[in-house]
């Protein structure tokens, strides 16, 4: 079976990992070949893939110029598609490249956020808003044309569907852990003078880096403890900005501590450094970092919102991240109660195992197949 895939331009650390995880699994059937198309920028990042791999780089993917880039969707590409003849072509990100040609298609969703109206509308930004409207029409166009889609968890494909109007052929596949972020250490579960709570992310609303805020705060009001909450992430967002105005306006920029993305290496250094982990997103597809954290054997307090539970399991302590208050007492059983931070850290670290990239990849590939041989059959 050939396979074209349309990998764009890259986008957010968890579409890297996934692109990176999925093709370099070593799980691809021996039978596929694999035709990676990507600019070369995304493609230096991705590092060594699967053999059967085949990347093509083309610099017009993301050049400044827009004459360039249409004339790389309308003509070059279609025309490069049609020398390569796939069976299947893979949209990684979702979004078809497919214009004014037939082509037998699958697309993987990665981004809730598009279809939550009322996450959207949480958003200060007019222009914001408008953006993640516009992106929504253009991702429900192609999920409609596709032939088959891939959710990343039941939630996604229960929220989905519906807005979508049509059956759809869908299976739903998890990402898989990379096996630098499985703890080969014996955590510690006893708390030092500081106590850590890591949140890894970036910044948005749906996030409720806010909110965990305005917990961590009132914790530190009630205990006479030594915490410090450190996030790991960025990103240039209304959110961040009244995040920050908030710390400031309540002198808590000595206890909170923010750190811009950082590479795998560095991800792993902060995960073996926490103390507890939060995850307090009310939006989220799959929810890779918390799968990162789980894999760190880290104790997590964790929003009960959308299908993190699927992942999580009864290896967290949940919270409602629109409650303030659920926060602070989901964190504070955590810090009073040593032996259940030690049995849901290590009851999330075996769950984590069960998230590896080389299921993702037979699991991906089988269904890539059903899609194709069914198309045949019809």
């Amino acid at each position: 079976m050939k396979v074209l895939v349309y990998g764009d331009i890259g986008g957010s650390g968890g579409y890297y990992r996934y692109c990176k995880g999925l093709f370099s699994s070593g799980a691809i059937p021996k039978d596929v070949v694999v035709y990676f198309i990507t600019s070369g920028i995304f493609r230096e990042k991705l590092g060594v893939l699967d053999n059967n791999v085949h990347v093509i780089e083309h610099r017009w993917i993301d050049s400044p110029s827009r004459l360039k880039r249409y004339l790389w969707y309308l003509w070059l590409y279609p025309r490069l598609a049609r020398k390569l003849n796939p069976d299947i072509e893979f949209y990684t990100t979702g979004r078809l490249r497919v214009y004014l040609r037939r082509a037998l298609t699958v697309a993987t969703c990665h981004n809730l956020l598009l279809f939550d109206n009322g996450e959207i509308n949480r958003v200060s930004s007019k222009s914001e808003r408008e953006y993640f409207y516009n992106v929504r029409k253009k991702q429900i166009i192609s999920f409609k044309k596709s032939d088959g889609i891939i959710f990343l968890s039941n939630h996604s494909r229960d929220t989905i569907l519906p807005q979508i109007g049509s059956h759809k052929k869908n299976r739903i596949i998890g990402h898989g852990l990379d096996n630098d972020f499985i703890a080969k250490y014996n955590r510690r579960y006893d708390l030092s003078d500081q106590i850590c709570i890591l949140y890894v992310s970036p910044v948005f609303h749906y996030k409720n880096h806010l909110n965990v805020v305005k917990a961590f705060q009132i914790l530190k009001n009630e205990t006479s403890l030594n915490l410090h909450l450190r996030f790991v992430g960025g990103g240039n967002s209304s959110a961040n900005d009244e995040l920050k105005e908030y710390i400031m306006k309540n002198m808590l920029i000595d206890f909170i501590t923010f750190k811009q993305f950082v590479d795998a290496d560095g991800l792993i250094s902060e995960y073996a450094s926490g103390d507890l982990f939060v995850f307090a997103s009310s939006s989220e597809t799959f929810g890779i970092t918390l799968l990162e954290a789980m894999g760190a054997k880290l104790p997590i307090a964790c929003s009960n919102r959308t299908g993190l539970p699927e992942i999580l399991k009864d290896g967290g302590v949940y919270f409602d991240p629109f409650d303030i208050s659920s926060i602070v007492r989901a964190l504070k059983m955590l810090i009073q109660n040593q032996n259940e931070r030690q049995n849901l850290g290590q009851k999330a670290f075996e769950y984590s195992k069960l998230y590896t990239w080389e299921k993702c990849a037979i699991d991906t590939f089988d269904f890539l197949r059903t899609i194709y041989l069914d198309s045949k059959i019809s």
